[in-house]
């Protein structure tokens, strides 16, 4: 059996048009159920010689990139936490994990809803999203002829609609058992490192996009983390909205 653990970045629902966070990417990290205690246990041990702090703190990586005064974090520098980030992500590409990956542009996502559905429907970049990586995690696992399981951080604003979406979605997914499960994200490593990942899909499409400034070492940084991230081990899918399955997606949010 095979393990998936869930969390995004660039999260507004609905408000396709928010200038602070025009991407919303999220992601998949699957873990095989004989490898989850190893994998875990050596994770736990890594990150805490990385940084101390992860024994009591989980590790949240927008909170690293730019730490507010409350956090814990701001007494090191920023340069300081960038190094703690890329020594996580070492850490993370080390693992034997799968990593499935799907990003939006939320105007173009605006437009194609207008255009697909009509004015009246409004579909959260999250579900479109879940619905893709759902899809490929189910076709795999189809190949690998094996059982797998959905983890997710839960999000208050839509845990609903993901409840509603998953007798769809099952009708042509036979492989993945369970409704979503939803952890929390601070006592879980592996949807801390989905949360590490997801951040720098977001930075890494919004910094090549132009949509967002930072200062030169921090958009460096970025970029060299994406690229060692996409030397992950297993699957890695890096998608805007993925036109030969528009007709699935649609489908599924017409009724």
């Amino acid at each position: 059996m095979y393990l998936m653990y869930v969390d995004e970045s660039g999260n507004t629902g609905t408000d396709y048009n928010n200038k602070e966070q025009p991407i919303f990417a999220l992601v998949g990290v699957v873990i095989k159920d004989k490898k989850w205690h190893e994998v875990n246990e050596y994770f736990e041990e890594e990150k805490i010689k990385i940084c101390p702090e992860f024994k009591d703190y989980e590790i949240h990586s927008s909170e690293l990139f730019n730490a507010p005064k409350s956090s814990i974090f701001k007494k090191y520098s920023w340069e300081h936490n960038l190094k703690i980030l890329e020594k996580i992500i070492d850490l993370i590409i080390s693992l034997p994990i799968e990593v499935y990956s799907t990003y939006i542009y939320k105007p173009d996502f605006k437009k194609y809803i207008l255009q697909t559905l009509g004015p009246d429907i409004k579909v959260d970049p999250y579900l479109y999203a879940f619905a893709l990586n759902y899809n490929d995690f189910n076709s795999d696992l189809q190949q690998k002829n094996s059982l797998g399981i959905i983890f997710s951080d839960e999000l208050k604003n839509i845990t609903t609609s993901v409840e509603l979406l998953y007798p769809k979605l099952v009708t042509k997914n036979r492989n993945i058992i369970e409704k979503s499960l939803y952890i929390d994200s601070k006592k879980n490593n592996f949807i801390q490192i989905a949360d590490v990942l997801a951040l720098y899909a977001n930075k890494y499409f919004c910094i090549t996009n132009e949509l967002a400034k930072y200062n030169s070492i921090k958009e460096e940084h970025c970029i060299k983390m994406y690229e060692k991230i996409t030397n992950l081990c297993g699957s890695s899918r890096k998608r805007e909205i993925d036109k030969n399955k528009r007709d699935y997606i649609e489908n599924l949010f017409r009724n």
